[in-house]
C-alpha cells in the first residue's frame, strides 16, 4: 500500500487522480466522525464529508507530509462541521429516535445519546477524546485550542453530563471513560 504522504506528493506532482486512493482510504473514517458529530444526521454527515475532501484537495499544498494525513483530515472535517453549524444553527435540532449512528453498535448509539445534551464543541471534544482516543495535546492542535482549555471544557462537559444523568438515573455511576486524562 502506498503511504498517504506519497499519494499526496503524487497528487501534487503527477495529477489529481492520485487523490482518489486517499479518498477511498479515509472516507469511512471521515464519514463515521461526521455521523457522530452530527448525531447521526446522514445528510449532514454526507455534506460534511464532501466538503472535507474538497477542502483537503484544495489545501493539499499546505499538508506537511511528515505529519499524519488522517489527523489533518480530522481537523478539516471538524472545521467543516463547525462551519456548517455557524451557517445553519438549525442543524442542531434533532430527534435522536429517528437518526442513524455511525455503526449499528448499540454502544455507539448509547454514546451518541449520552453526549446529546452537550453543545456542539463539547460533543466534538468528547468524540475526539473518547471515541477516537486522541490525547488532549492532539485535540488542542486539531481544534486550535490550548491544552488547558481542552481539559477544562472536557471537565465542564463531564460535570454537566454527570448532573444530567444523575437526575435521570439516581443510582447510576459516572462512566470511567469520562475522566479527563492527558
Amino acid at each position: 500500500m502506498i503511504p498517504d504522504g506519497e499519494l499526496v506528493r503524487r497528487s501534487l506532482s503527477q495529477g489529481s487522480h492520485h487523490f482518489g486512493p486517499l479518498i477511498q482510504r479515509h472516507t469511512a473514517y471521515v464519514f463515521a466522525l461526521a455521523m457522530r458529530m452530527s448525531q447521526g444526521q446522514h445528510a449532514v454527515a454526507e455534506d460534511t464529508v464532501q466538503q472535507t475532501f474538497l477542502n483537503a484537495f484544495s489545501r493539499l499544498k499546505s499538508f506537511d507530509r511528515s505529519q499524519d494525513f488522517r489527523g489533518w483530515l480530522t481537523a478539516i472535517c471538524v472545521n467543516c462541521y463547525r462551519e456548517m453549524l455557524r451557517r445553519d444553527p438549525g442543524l442542531e435540532q434533532l430527534d435522536l429516535s429517528n437518526v442513524a449512528v455511525a455503526s449499528s453498535d448499540s454502544d455507539d448509539r448509547a454514546f451518541v445519546e449520552l453526549i446529546a445534551p452537550l453543545q456542539p464543541e463539547a460533543r466534538i471534544l468528547f468524540i475526539l477524546r473518547y471515541v477516537y482516543e486522541y490525547k488532549v495535546d492532539e485535540i488542542a492542535t486539531l481544534m486550535a485550542m490550548k491544552p488547558g482549555s481542552v481539559k477544562s471544557k472536557l471537565s465542564r462537559a463531564t460535570a454537566q453530563l454527570r448532573a444530567i444523568h444523575a437526575e435521570t438515573n439516581a443510582d447510576s455511576q459516572p462512566a470511567e471513560c469520562c475522566r479527563v486524562k492527558d
